[in-house]
């Protein structure tokens, strides 16, 4: 285990509707990027297996691979026991889970997660609620900073660059 593989597993965590592939649809490049590289380097996937396609204002990368598939859901059935300690492994998890599908704005931060999901953050120590199947941060700038080394989508906001890989 290590950060590229939970950010992995947040990915699959919240792209999980596919039924075989290991999915991840977003809208930056940097992202799909690093979904490539984490898949190739870390998960041994070859480079031909991965498609990428536009989907015009999102681009979806995606391989099938039903063994990993099955590997990261038994892992993710695990999860408050893999996070359960605010550490690079929880930070990586819950940033790839805000890449996805997180939210950060006027109102502060959101994510769709799962309640399984809301309860670990919760033990963190980030206080949650869920209005309309959205979970939103209380401790909003705590959590930003938790997840902004291992966030592509926080890195690539103006004033914050770095290498995403």
């Amino acid at each position: 285990m290590n950060p590229d593989i939970c950010y992995m597993l947040g990915v699959h965590a919240s792209n999980s509707r596919a039924q075989s592939a290991v999915v991840m649809a977003v809208g930056s490049d940097a992202l799909v990027e690093r979904f490539v590289k984490i898949a190739v380097q870390q998960l041994g996937i070859e480079p031909s297996k991965i498609l990428i396609r536009d989907l015009g204002t999102r681009k979806s990368a995606f391989f099938y691979n039903s063994k990993l598939r099955k590997h990261l859901d038994s892992t993710l059935e695990r999860n408050e026991h893999i996070f359960k300690y605010r550490n690079e492994y929880s930070a990586s998890y819950f940033a790839a889970l805000f890449d996805c599908n997180g939210y950060a704005g006027k109102n502060g931060v959101s994510l769709r997660l799962s309640a399984r999901d809301s309860l670990i953050l919760e033990r963190l120590g980030f206080h949650t609620l869920t209005k309309k199947g959205r979970c939103y941060i209380a401790n909003a700038q705590e959590f930003m900073l938790f997840v902004k080394p291992f966030s592509i989508t926080i890195a690539h906001q103006p004033g914050n660059e770095r290498d995403p890989c």
